[in-house]
C-alpha cells in the first residue's frame, strides 16, 4: 500500500476548506430553522409531529446534499483515472479563462480497489503555448482529504501540467509551490513498507 506524505501548508488548507463549509452550512440551516420555526408560530399550529417532520426534512436533505457529511470522513487515496466523461463543452466559455470551459467527471480506481467519482475541472487553458488538457484516462491522481482538487502525478521530465490539490492551478512538473495559492506541490507518495 501507498501513502502520502502532505506538506503542513496543505493540511492547513484543507482543514480551512472544510470549516468553511461547515460554518455556511450551519448558517443556513439556523436561518432556515428560523423561517420553518416563524412560519408554524404564525399559523398558530401546535402540532408538534408536523413540526419536527418539516424541520427535520428542512434541515437534513441540505446538510447532506452540502457534501459536508462525506468531506467530515473523508481520507488520502492514490489511483488511476479509468474513465473521463465530458459533462459540458461550451465553446462560448474558453475565451474567459475565470470559468471552466469543460466540466468532466472522472471514474478513479483507488489503490485499495474502491472507485470514486470526482467532478474535475479542466478549462484547457494554453500552457507552454498550447490547449492542453491536465487530466487523461490511465493518469495516477492523488487526493488529499478535504480538499477539491485531484493532483496527478507527473513523473521527472514529463512536458504535461500538473495541478494544485488546493486551487487547481496548473504548473509545470517540478514546481514546489503552487504560483496561485501559495501551498506547497511537494506531495509525495511513499511505499508503507518501505517507510517502516
Amino acid at each position: 500500500m501507498k501513502k502520502l506524505i502532505v506538506p503542513p501548508s496543505v493540511r492547513r488548507q484543507g482543514r480551512k476548506m472544510a470549516a468553511g463549509r461547515i460554518v455556511k452550512l450551519l448558517v443556513y440551516l439556523y436561518l432556515a430553522y428560523i423561517v420553518v420555526e416563524y412560519t408554524y408560530s404564525g399559523l398558530k399550529t401546535t402540532s408538534f409531529g408536523n413540526l419536527s417532520t418539516t424541520l427535520f426534512f428542512t434541515l437534513i436533505i441540505p446538510f447532506i446534499a452540502s457534501g459536508v457529511p462525506m468531506k467530515l470522513i473523508d481520507r488520502d487515496w492514490y489511483g488511476e483515472i479509468i474513465k473521463l466523461e465530458i459533462e459540458n463543452n461550451d465553446p462560448a466559455k474558453i475565451d474567459n479563462h475565470a470559468k471552466p470551459a469543460v466540466s468532466q467527471t472522472a471514474l478513479v480506481k483507488a489503490q485499495d480497489g474502491k472507485l470514486y467519482e470526482v467532478e474535475i475541472f479542466d478549462e484547457g487553458e494554453y500552457f507552454s503555448g498550447q490547449r492542453e488538457r491536465v487530466y487523461h484516462v490511465g493518469d495516477k491522481v492523488l487526493h488529499v482529504r478535504w480538499t477539491e482538487y485531484l493532483m496527478p502525478v507527473r513523473e521527472k521530465g514529463c512536458k504535461r501540467p500538473t495541478a494544485c490539490v488546493v486551487c487547481g492551478f496548473k504548473s509545470p512538473v517540478g514546481t514546489q509551490v503552487c504560483r496561485s495559492c501559495k501551498c506547497s506541490m511537494d506531495i509525495k507518495v511513499v511505499n508503507e513498507r518501505a517507510k517502516k
